[in-house]
């Protein structure tokens, strides 16, 4: 129970510190990134046309955008250019926030948990990754994709436990539609299969 308990509060940290930075560079940023604006305009499309948003980019990070204006406009009463960039702000920034949580569990497979604390901290604070988490850009929301399928598939094939290809699979589809570099799971996982069977 220690190590979970330790666990807990290291990830509480980097959570905590990880949205305490976005928020403040949410507050402080006026303008949004050019593909912001992409995206933006693709989740306003995504209702009226979702075969035309899907010719022009993957669906899913403009469903994520739209899906956060429709919660955001429940607590407010009319619609305008700021909700839509601080709700898509915001849900990126979520994205990074959850992100931590594959990356430190796989990072604490692979090279100890203290480690992956100190790792993901200089993550945290470093001005690029901190920007795009701040910013209407599909990066996080990727990478927190395909970090819990690089956490699942590292489980499963060290653990002997074959029904997790399932999740596997299942999480490279969904990350496939916010970025189609998440196809890259399965090749890992044959790549992994192939190993471990040998």
């Amino acid at each position: 129970k220690e190590p979970l308990k330790s666990d807990v509060v290291r990830l509480a940290l980097l959570m905590g510190l990880c949205a305490a930075i976005g928020v403040y560079l949410i507050l402080t940023t006026a303008v949004i990134a050019t593909d912001g604006a992409f995206y933006v305009e693709q989740a306003k499309r995504l209702a009226q046309d979702p075969a035309g948003v899907c010719r022009r980019c993957p669906p899913g990070y403009p469903f994520l955008l739209w899906t956060s204006h429709r919660i955001g406009s429940l607590f407010v009463s009319e619609d305008s250019p700021a909700l839509w960039a601080d709700s898509a702000r915001a849900v990126t920034l979520l994205c990074r926030v959850l992100a931590l949580v594959p990356l430190y569990f796989l990072g604490k497979r692979l090279v100890g948990s203290g480690h992956s604390f100190w790792a993901l901290l200089v993550l945290i604070v470093l001005p690029y990754p901190a920007f795009y988490g701040s910013d209407i850009l599909r990066e996080w929301p990727y990478v927190l994709f395909l970090g819990a399928g690089v956490l699942l598939l590292h489980w499963s094939l060290t653990t002997g436990r074959w029904w997790v290809f399932a999740l596997v699979g299942l999480d490279a589809g969904l990350g496939y539609l916010i970025r189609p570099e998440s196809a890259q799971l399965l090749v890992y996982a044959l790549l992994g299969l192939a190993v471990v069977r040998n």
